[in-house]
């Protein structure tokens, strides 16, 4: 059963609503002043039309500097593509002030892009040796622009620990993001291990293929090395003469026999379309074409750094084509970024750090190689939470470079809210928190960790310390692990504690709240719909290998020492871990699981180095499969608006477990497809679509 129809059917059982408080933007005093920018323009620029987006801020600059400037100060692209080779910078001092913002947004007339690439032009040139004879005449060449022709190499290593660099060069048709030409054309090999050193042993690759790559010079491995939930890209080459694939650097986690891997960037590969292979020494690359001949390469950083200022609005606009993040934010107070599309861009989406009451709302951002938003404020010193918010947004596809801990949102710091998000299509984790009081709310979370294992849909870890955040009335689906692999819903990991988890449905999860050795998380009052064990908990800071929490160098209890426990504040807040270290720290107690429904679902799954009875453990209902099977969904629906067909199950609901959840704003892609006027084409066998903008093309 699709899981829109699941969600209709039992919406009849609870009608309550929960909106989103939505901070409006402050109004600006007097007209405000408006700088349109339209590189198409003929004739000199004026004080009200320039050509560029930096002009146009100048401009802004010069304006903000009068004692008089009590306006806000709109700068508007023209609709069609905005070319840029490097970062729009706004700084301090062309940002706003409270009630006269700096509004950068896209023209209500069409659609603004502003784009980090540029149209290669077509040449003639003999295609590479190595390719096939059979495919050479399908083999087109472009001639590359100067930069991206001297850069060193086409990709850069990355890990799944912290975020990678940009990515050397990415090349793009009206679909999207090209594939350097790779082996396997899909899925992966696997690793034979040969030769080499302990660290850094080679991989046995059949000798006629390995003498094909022989003279690459800018040869890549990419795959789950050693962990299958850590993705890496390494440099490699063939060793001359002996069938193996030698590493240029090593990997984080030792190599393995049977670990994925592809090889990538092989001109001996270039056999599909949407492939292409650069030559560094002639400047061009040949592409094999999936459709249009129009081709474009990415030549900027970023396309957008706001540093320092305050009260920014971005509104209405396209971001594309960059080899790294998109939208960066450093500093400042009250920056927006609201109504705008991110999309094939080489890192993240937007990044906040430093920032306060800032965010990312009614936006759809995807494709993306390195995340979706981060968001990274407030002061742990003190609490004082930083006002974050990512709301209201659709992020899909979000990590197709770093395939491992790349995340939709990334929420670092204190006090930020993730609220009203569809998140979906990831082979990892779409939600990662760390640090204190955050909420994360009305999301829907579906397809995530794909093809990983020990992976959740929304995870924490490794910070005692890190509590008080709520995880409420989400709606979590179809996460699901890939064959021989585990996976869970929300994964509090590695003694995480003090997380609240309530009024969630989990439908078709494997896992659903898995509980690695923490205390004092309460999980109550949600509906766990065919996912088991619905809650799992393990004592693992008694039995797992490594030093222990009361040991100085476990990292649990490092973590807890750059937080001051002790201080007023944190005691106020959390009473219990100035102590925690006289108070049996590794052992997992006092978790609430209470007030949930299960249906066609097992409650509790606990491990023999978890006790228990120091666990909280009640209240908690078995449901028949009514609401699943005993009628048609759309039948149920209907007699449902009737009150007849469901006062059976109503009547064993009086714990109010559905009664408190708004499941009428839980369903957030329908939602948000409407909001945001997109056309929404799921269906049963089609859940998760692409969707845009109506009349917009890729």
């Amino acid at each position: 059963m699709a899981a829109e129809r699941f969600l209709a059917a039992i919406l009849a059982l609870a009608a309550t609503g929960l909106v989103i408080p939505a901070a409006g933007a402050a109004r600006a005093e007097g007209q405000p002043v408006v700088i349109r920018v339209d590189p198409a323009r003929k004739g000199p620029a004026t004080d009200a039309v320039v050509r560029t987006v930096p002009e146009a801020l100048a401009r802004a600059a010069a304006l903000r500097s009068r004692p008089q400037a009590t306006a806000a100060i709109v700068i508007e692209l023209a609709a069609g593509i905005h070319r840029i080779d490097r970062a729009i910078r706004i700084g301090a001092d062309a940002g706003g002030r409270p009630g006269a913002p700096l509004i950068l947004r896209g023209a209500k007339d069409g659609i603004a892009r502003l784009s980090g690439s540029i149209p290669l032009a077509l040449v003639k040139h003999p295609p590479p040796a190595a390719a096939a004879p059979e495919i050479r005449d399908r083999i087109l060449a472009y001639r590359l622009p100067g930069a991206a022709a001297a850069v060193r190499s086409i990709e850069v290593q990355r890990i799944h620990s912290k975020p990678a660099p940009p990515v050397g060069l990415e090349l793009f048709d009206d679909v999207g993001a090209l594939v350097p030409a790779r082996w396997p054309n899909e899925g992966w090999a696997k690793v034979e291990r040969r030769g080499g050193s302990p660290t850094r042993p080679g991989i046995a690759i059949e000798p006629g293929r390995a003498e094909h790559w022989r003279s690459e010079r800018d040869l890549w491995i990419a795959g789950y090395f050693g962990e299958d939930w850590s993705f890496e890209t390494l440099p490699a080459a063939i060793v001359h003469g002996a069938g193996t694939l030698a590493l240029a650097a090593d990997p984080l986690y030792r190599l393995r026999d049977g670990a994925r891997f592809y090889v990538s960037h092989a001109a001996a590969e270039l056999d599909a379309p949407g492939e292409w292979w650069r030559d560094r020494e002639a400047g061009v690359v040949h592409v094999i074409l999936r459709g249009s001949r129009d081709i474009e390469a990415s030549l900027a950083r970023h396309l957008l750094e706001i540093d320092g200022a305050s009260d920014v609005r971005v509104e209405n606009l396209t971001f594309e084509r960059s080899r790294g993040d998109a939208i960066r934010v450093s500093g400042g107070t009250d920056v927006v970024v609201e109504g705008c599309t991110v999309r094939w861009v080489g890192g993240r989406g937007v990044v906040f750090e430093r920032s306060l009451r800032s965010g990312v709302r009614r936006s759809i951002i995807s494709d993306t190689g390195e995340g979706g938003i981060t968001l990274a404020g407030g002061d742990r010193e003190t609490l004082a939470p930083s006002g974050l918010f990512a709301e209201d947004t659709i992020i899909r596809r979000f990590s197709r470079l770093g395939r491992t801990y790349k995340f939709a949102v990334e929420v670092e710091g204190v006090g930020a809210r993730v609220a009203g998000n569809f998140i979906a299509d990831a082979p990892h984790t779409a939600i990662r928190f760390q640090g204190n009081d955050h909420e994360i709310v009305l999301n829907e979370i579906a397809n995530v960790a794909t093809e990983t294992s020990d992976a959740g849909a929304i995870y924490t870890g490794r910070d005692i310390a890190a509590q008080g955040t709520v995880v409420r009335h989400n709606f979590i689906h179809d996460i699901a692990p890939a064959s021989g692999f585990e996976v869970k819903g929300i994964y509090l990991d590695d003694m995480a504690s003090g997380t609240t988890i309530e009024g969630n449905l989990f439908l078709r999860v494997q896992q659903p709240v898995f509980i690695g050795g923490g205390r004092d998380n309460i999980v109550r009052g949600n509906l766990f719909a065919l996912s088991s064990p619905a809650v799992h908990i393990d004592g693992r800071g008694t039995s797992w290998p490594g030093p222990r929490i009361d040991d100085p160098s476990n990292e649990v209890q490092i973590a807890l020492r750059h937080v001051p426990t002790a201080s007023p504040i944190w005691r106020a807040r959390y009473p219990r871990l100035a102590a925690l270290m006289e108070d049996d720290p590794a052992a997992a107690k006092r978790n609430t699981v209470a007030d949930n429904a299960l249906i066609a679902s097992t409650l509790l799954r606990i491990e023999p180095d978890a006790d228990l009875r120091r666990q909280a453990i009640g209240d908690n209902r078995t449901l028949d499969d009514f609401a699943l099977g005993a009628m048609p969904v759309e039948a149920a629906a209907r007699e449902a608006r009737r009150a007849s067909a469901f006062a059976p199950l109503q009547r064993r609901l009086e714990s109010a477990t559905l009664r408190a959840m708004p499941l009428d704003r839980m369903d957030r892609a329908a939602i948000l497809a409407e909001m945001l006027g997109i056309e929404d084409h799921r269906g049963p066998e089609a859940a998760f679509q692409a969707r845009r903008p109506v009349g917009e093309k890729p």
